[in-house]
């Protein structure tokens, strides 16, 4: 080949070297896409703060930032680095919800009435996303402040007309053996003719989840040191202790039994898992009009979310950070005037509207796989809908 020709060829082999690194650049960046919007996450958390609203949230941050010089995870960590979006909150007959029929539209993404659990409106029986996670060979398990039969948890892994059923409740538990039960609510597990137990019959619950290869345990210290695969953690008769008032050495926070959660779960676990973890405290104390039993118990519940952010971190391309509310308790706001070094005296500067819950939408903060779903103003029952999607490797629209 002489000079000429080579000068004449030179510029189609630039053409042609460029077509190929744009090609190689553009299959690149597809993968790259394709990896980050990976259709179905293996390791889903689905953090709860019962009866949590903006205010709720914010109230609590800034007193992190002004008495304790903290950041919240859940506002500086999930809402910034991932997806933001505002959930609906009414039920299928009431504009305000309760804990039941918020519960089920999360869980099954249908809208029911008062006190209704895991039952669509229209009395059909639906499949929880926690039962599809099982179904789909994930670990399973419910963590709860509050009992663990009580209306948000039961929603995701039980059904029945009234959430007060609360030995049936149980009694599908068992049915279902999710891989980790902690709470509270011991006394729907002992047999009637044990002293605490508020059951109809003499079943004994916590012998019956033995038999089928649970370990038991019923203190913090326990807790620490109890194997999987299996485990119920029953660490009170009925609710558990609000922060302002737990004895540290005995009973668990939310942040300790999620600590256990996600080693349980995790350990020698090749196909992941599904966890719900709920404060329910947030919502008791918000009933209450008691400010200063809520804000430790929103930080406690912020720091197990900063458990779930560090699980993330060592697995950004399999999991699903997922943080919410079921509805706003209490109107609660600051009253005029308030400072911010008033929140050294935080019982005078705020103020409440009522005592029940309000019908204000709710925050969601999703980080991870699938998390650009759940952006935007959206109705509680999409919420279900997506993770049902996500479960079943199906890709958004």
């Amino acid at each position: 080949m002489n000079g000429k020709t080579r000068i004449k060829l030179f510029p189609l082999l630039l053409i042609i070297t460029a077509l190929g690194l744009y090609l190689s650049v553009r299959s690149f960046k597809t993968n790259q896409a394709e990896a980050a919007q990976s259709p179905s996450p293996k390791y889903i958390f689905i953090f709860l703060a019962d009866g949590a609203g903006i205010t709720h949230l914010e109230i609590a941050r800034l007193y992190s930032r002004q008495i304790h010089q903290e950041g919240l995870t859940i506002s500086d960590r999930i809402m910034k680095e991932g997806s933001l979006g505002l959930l609906t909150t009414h039920s299928a007959d009431l504009l305000v919800t309760d804990s039941a029929a918020a519960g089920t539209a999360l869980a099954s993404g249908c809208k029911t009435r008062k006190r209704m659990v895991g039952i669509c409106q229209d009395g059909s029986v639906p499949k929880t996303v926690l039962e599809l996670a099982k179904e789909k060979g994930k670990r399973i398990g419910l963590v709860t402040n509050s009992r663990i039969y009580d209306a948000s948890p039961a929603a995701f892994a039980s059904h029945t007309s009234n959430r007060r059923h609360y030995s049936s409740i149980v009694n599908q538990y068992l049915k279902l053996e999710p891989d980790l039960l902690l709470g509270g609510g011991r006394d729907q597990f002992l047999p009637r003719s044990r002293k605490g137990s508020r059951r109809k019959d003499n079943r004994d619950v916590i012998n019956l989840f033995k038999e089928r290869g649970y370990a038991y345990v019923s203190n913090k210290k326990d807790l620490t040191g109890v194997k999987g695969p299996k485990v119920l953690g029953l660490f009170s008769l009925q609710d558990m202790s609000f922060e302002i008032n737990r004895d540290k050495n005995t009973e668990p926070s939310v942040y300790d039994m999620t600590q256990a959660a996600i080693r349980i779960l995790h350990e020698g676990n090749r196909r992941g898992f599904l966890v719900f973890i709920e404060s329910e405290h947030i919502d008791s104390a918000a009933h209450r009009w008691d400010i200063a039993a809520l804000v430790p118990d929103f930080r406690e519940f912020d720091r197990a979310v900063g458990l779930g952010y560090k699980f993330y971190k060592k697995y950004p391309r399999e999991t699903l950070l997922l943080v919410t509310s079921d509805h706003e308790t209490g109107g609660l706001s600051f009253t005029r005037g308030a400072s911010p070094e008033d929140l050294k005296k935080i019982r005078s500067i705020t103020s409440w509207s009522t005592s029940g819950h309000t019908s204000q939408p709710v925050f969601v903060g999703a980080l991870g796989v699938g998390s650009e779903r759940f952006r935007g103003y959206q109705d509680n029952t999409d919420f279900a809908k997506h993770l049902f999607a996500l479960l079943q490797g199906k890709k958004s629209d």
